[in-house]
């Protein structure tokens, strides 16, 4: 058994996803962390969540697919325009998003980076309209929604987006036993 976290890497690494572009946030350090105790996958952060989606996109356009990491709320919302640029240039990147966890967001609390209307779900919908897909993993479909996610990024070429709550990416899953 691994975590979606570690589920999540095997498959980017299937991509040949070598670097993670991303900032640093509450909610996406748990993702950051596996990632800086992987060796063959590289962490480069950036001094905002606007300049690792552009290095992102660039390094997308020259090795054929990139990853972006930001936190909920403020950091997606500053990643959105390189994002939108690279679905109107369908460069393929994943946008890999921590979230509060999934008991937090059903009790409808006021938590930080939100927009204080107990709604969690508003970033998504923006990026349902620069994204070929958009994911948020629960307890019930994390493994086959980022198979499903990084398929159509493969696929289709474009940008897509996965939102990965603080508790669901720890929690224990089977190891694939087929490749993407």
């Amino acid at each position: 058994m691994i975590t979606v976290l570690d589920y999540l890497l095997v498959r980017l690494k299937e991509l040949e996803i070598k670097t993670i572009f991303g900032v640093p946030g509450d909610y996406n350090l748990p993702f950051i962390g596996v990632v800086d105790n992987d060796k063959d996958i590289q962490w480069v952060g950036a001094c905002n969540e606007l300049n690792a989606s552009y290095a992102c996109e660039g390094y997308a356009r020259i090795k054929g697919f990139s990853a972006l990491c930001t936190t909920y709320g403020v950091g997606e919302l500053s990643a959105i325009n390189g994002v939108a640029g690279a679905f109107a240039e369908q460069v393929p990147i994943i946008h890999i998003v921590g979230v509060p966890s999934q008991s937090k967001q059903e009790k409808g609390k006021t938590l930080h980076h939100c927009l204080a209307t107990g709604r969690f779900d508003a970033f998504e919908k923006m990026y349902r309209h620069i994204s070929k897909t958009t994911a948020v993993l629960t307890y019930h479909n994390a493994t086959e929604e980022i198979d499903r996610v990084l398929e159509t990024l493969w696929r289709y070429r474009y940008p897509v987006y996965l939102l990965i709550p603080e508790d669901v990416g720890v929690m224990k899953v089977n190891k694939p036993k087929l490749p993407l």
